[in-house]
């Protein structure tokens, strides 16, 4: 069984992520001292990516290490970092003038052909999968707009597994915000993260 790996993909998550989550968090909790917690939270990050198994490289492994990489925030300093914390703490992340700069005028290709055949491929190859993390949907696609229907999530998977499930909500918040840089609109009525049977995920092409 592979494992995931402190490599290039764990390292982006990082530089991307840290900087403004710890701004927001020294806002929040000016007690504690950042740079420790700074330094525990890569710790956590990378023993838990080297008890984690992967998904064989697929385009959702990447959830994987943003969800650990969160999860490691909790880990690192449980008796004061809560879900609306973190909450905060993402929303700083997708606020931030790197990731506000990395996606001004960005080319939507959510709805192209090629994106389409590749949510087709990993649709069909989830429903087999022998990952024990890895999601499993059905993928349906209409003009400007497709539907993703998550039966198994990875995510949910990896917070049992790491006592983290209350944090689960917090990454589900991303999705919308997610799309959103992609040119895309998401509406959704459920999640398992709530205890509903799916995620419904329904995207549609953003309106300028």
């Amino acid at each position: 069984m592979d494992l995931l790996r402190y490599g290039i993909t764990a390292r982006t998550v990082e530089m991307v992520c840290f900087d403004a989550a710890l701004e927001r968090l020294s806002s929040l909790c000016p007690d504690l001292d950042i740079n420790a917690y700074k330094k525990r939270v890569k710790k956590e990050y990378r023993a838990m990516l080297a008890r984690t198994p992967d998904i064989g490289g697929s385009s959702l492994e990447k959830n994987l290490y943003v969800a650990a990489f969160v999860f490691s925030f909790y880990k690192a300093e449980p008796s004061c970092i809560t879900p609306a914390i973190v909450d905060e703490m993402v929303t700083a992340v997708f606020d931030s003038p790197f990731m506000v700069k990395a996606h001004k005028n960005k080319k939507c290709t959510l709805f192209t052909e090629s994106t389409q055949n590749k949510k087709r491929r990993e649709s069909k190859a989830s429903q087999h999968s022998k990952y024990p993390l890895d999601w499993k949907f059905k993928y349906r696609e209409g003009k400007d707009e497709f539907y993703n229907t998550y039966t198994e999530c990875g995510i949910c998977k990896l917070g049992k597994k790491e006592g983290c499930f209350e944090f689960v909500p917090c990454l589900c918040k991303m999705d919308e915000r997610s799309y959103f840089y992609e040119g895309g609109e998401l509406h959704r009525t459920k999640t398992l993260a709530q205890g509903d049977d799916c995620c419904d995920f329904h995207v549609t092409k953003r309106k300028k």
